[in-house]
Parts: structure tokens; sequence; C-alpha cells
């Protein structure tokens, strides 16, 4: 298994490789994009495998620590304390690996999509591509709509990831999940390069359309100021012309 995990992430670490210097633009290559999350997907499920396993061997120790007799009550009392906080410490990792399972299953849906939609439109990749980009800057909702599904499965993916090495931090693992651990570590950092070049792909317009949203934003609020400001200033103006009047009047009237 080692072996063929290996062989995945050689030619895909190749292929970002070759991805990071191709001019231009990034090459997709929906079939590798799939296979390599679909992999990423089946490490994850290997982990949670193994790290249940874990969690029933500890719940097995706790359980033969209490029906032991004749033991220190003070010494069983720490260790069974020691277990259960270990048990809760990878009931919460195996958590944490069943939500980015979930996260890495939905990336292969959006994957798929994009790759049924490039292949229905009869053009290249490349062409294809070239065409999301041009919708995105014409503001075309369904390209928009298909890159931010491509941010939020992004940034889930990631979040979920620092969330599982942030609890692993806190685990002893043994060699055989320390090596599975590694192994799915390596497949999310490939998947998450690939997806970086898949929205870079479909959202080339995006930031800076954003960008300009912002200054159209700021340009906005500062007019509304000034024009706020002109109005208080003709307020201002018409009260004092008022109090004119009445005085003019009333020296008038004397």
């Amino acid at each position: 298994m080692k072996k063929a995990f290996a062989g995945v992430l050689a030619s895909a670490t190749l292929l970002t490789s070759t991805l990071a210097h191709a001019s231009g633009w990034p090459v997709f290559d929906a079939a590798n994009f799939v296979k390599n999350t679909m992999t990423a997907a089946q490490a994850l499920k290997t982990e949670i495998y193994e790290n249940t396993n874990i969690v029933y061997q500890n719940r097995m120790m706790l359980n033969q620590l209490q029906q032991a007799v004749g033991l220190d009550a003070v010494s069983m009392a720490a260790q069974a304390k020691g277990i259960g906080e270990d048990i809760d410490k990878y009931q919460r990792y195996g958590q944490s690996l069943k939500d980015l399972y979930g996260s890495v299953a939905d990336t292969a849906d959006f994957l798929t999509n994009v790759q049924g939609l490039v292949a229905a439109s009869g053009k290249s990749p490349d062409q294809w591509f070239r065409d999301q980009r041009k919708l995105l800057d014409t503001g075309d909702k369904t390209a928009k709509r298909l890159f931010g599904l491509g941010q939020a499965v992004t940034g889930n993916n990631q979040k979920l990831a620092k969330r599982r090495r942030d609890l692993q931090s806190d685990l002893d693992l043994n060699q055989t999940a320390q090596a599975t651990a590694q192994l799915t570590n390596q497949m999310l950092d490939v998947m998450a390069g690939q997806n970086a070049d898949l929205l870079q792909l479909i959202g080339a317009k995006t930031q800076a359309d954003a960008v300009k949203d912002q200054r159209e934003n700021a340009d906005t609020a500062e007019k509304m100021a000034a024009s706020e400001q002109l109005a208080r200033q003709q307020a201002d103006e018409l009260q004092q012309l008022r109090r004119q009047v009445f005085n003019r009047g009333t020296l008038v009237g004397k």
C-alpha cells in the first residue's frame, strides 16, 4: 500500500512541478486531478480505520483496568484518567478525519463537475478556461457561482486539514498511524496545490475584479460623504439666511 501511495505521490508531485514551470497558465488534467483527490480520500478512509482501531484498543485497556483487582487505587485511577483522555483525543481526531473526508469527497464532485463541463463544451480545456475568465470578467452569474464553489471547497479543505494537524500534534501516534498520517498529509498537500491551479484557471480575473469593486465602493462612500457635507453646508446657509430675513422683518416692524 505504501508503494502504491508513493508512486501516486511521485507522479502527482512531478505534475505539480511541471505546472509551476509551465508558460502562462497551469495545464488542466481533470482525470489526474480527480484521481489524486480520490487517492487522498482513500488515504483518509485508511486513517479513519486506523484511528477507530486505536480508540477500540484504548477502550479495551480501560475496561480491563476497571475490572482488575488487587491494584493500587490511586495508581489505577491515574492510569484510567490517562487512557480516558487519550480516547477523547482520538475521538476528536477521528471526527476531524471524517469531516475532512467529506470535504475531499465534495472536492472530487466539484472536479468531476468541471471535467464534465469541459467535455460537454466540445472545447479544449485551455479554451474552456479562457471562456470562463471572459465570462467572469463580464460578471456572468454561472461562472461566478462555479468559481465561488471552488473557493468554498478549497477553503474548507484547508481549514479542516489545519484542524487535523493541530489535533495530531497532541496525539502520541504509533508507527503505523504515523506512516498513514504522513502519507495522507502528502496527498492532501498535492491536492491543495492542484486545486490552487484549477482556481487560478477559473478565476484569473476575480481578484482584479474584487479590487476594482473595493475601489468603486470606496469612491461611492467618498462621494456620499461629500454629498452629505454639502447638504449640511446648504442647510446651515439656509438657516442663516432665514435668521437674517427674520431680523430685518423685526427691525422694519419697529
